[in-house]
């Protein structure tokens, strides 16, 4: 399990997870507690994060902001190890 944790005004998770023979994205987007959105992506390969990164705003900018910034971080985590 790779997890990264951002929090710009919004608290971002996201985390890859190895489940029943296949590889997961998770990320969860909260704001003042509350639960504003959730991701559970299979992915094929790691490289995928990049094509979700460049989907269309899923929030407002200030989320939006957080979501790709802890993406973003999540990726470069796996490309190191």
């Amino acid at each position: 399990m790779t997890r990264v944790e951002v929090s710009q005004g919004v608290y971002v998770i996201c985390e890859i997870k190895e489940e029943n023979g296949g590889t997961f994205l998770e990320c969860s987007l909260r704001r003042q507690g509350r639960l504003g959105l959730k991701l559970h992506e299979k992915l094929r390969n790691v490289e995928e994060i990049e094509e979700i990164m460049k989907r269309p705003r899923w929030l407002g900018e200030e989320s939006d902001r957080a979501l790709r910034r802890a993406l973003s971080l999540l990726l470069g985590k796996v490309r190191e190890n």
